[in-house]
């Protein structure tokens, strides 16, 4: 089944109202996963638009069809944000690790370690009626369509790290440890999420 992407940017720059662009988005489901999912259709709802015209992330719509329905499969959102550790949790991080976060960032100002990075802050497959009953896309699906996206960005203006926040369901990490990310251990963001990584040579 074919997926297209779409970026929320250039559907607000079409012919389409915005309450035609809110009335589509609402479309996308997944709440009742978990309560990191509420967060990841909250953000599509509410969030994304604001987002995309404030510059602090580009979010793109994968969609597809289904009996010559159009419908969202899914959606990521990516933003260009570096990752910051502070000096106290760096020391935290296993030496190995440390190790090769260390060949990709360096210390600032304040001691705290920071790497260029691209930050997937939202990721999800739609879970409403239609997109379950044509399976038009996996997880797998939009976090590969997500890393194009990433590759495209880092062929301009660099960038050494992708990574994402999440939190600790051992579900959601496991996924993303099978496309190769690596768990900070013992480590939370500022906003009390896990933080996984993946060097973007590596995407």
């Amino acid at each position: 089944m074919t997926l297209n992407i779409i970026s929320l940017s250039d559907l607000l720059k079409s012919d389409s109202t915005e309450e035609e662009i809110k009335l589509l988005l609402s479309s996308f489901e997944c709440k009742s996963l978990s309560h990191g999912a509420s967060d990841v259709e909250e953000f599509i709802h509410s969030k994304a638009i604001v987002f995309e015209q404030f510059d602090i992330a580009r979010t793109y719509i994968v969609m597809s069809t289904y009996k010559k329905v159009p419908f969202i499969a899914g959606y990521f959102s990516i933003s260009n944000k570096p990752l910051i550790i502070s000096k106290r949790n760096f020391s935290t991080i296993p030496s190995s690790l440390q190790k090769k976060l260390m060949g990709v960032g360096h210390k600032t100002d304040m001691q705290n370690y920071e790497i260029k990075s691209y930050l997937i802050g939202q990721l999800g497959k739609n879970y409403n009626s239609i997109s379950k009953k044509a399976k038009a896309a996996s997880g797998n699906d939009i976090l590969g369509l997500a890393y194009e996206k990433i590759k495209e960005a880092n062929a301009i203006v660099g960038g050494r790290i992708v990574y994402i926040e999440c939190e600790n369901n051992m579900k959601i990490i496991k996924f993303y440890e099978e496309n190769g990310f690596r768990l900070l251990e013992d480590y939370e963001s500022p906003n009390n999420l896990r933080i996984m990584v993946k060097k973007i040579e590596h995407l």
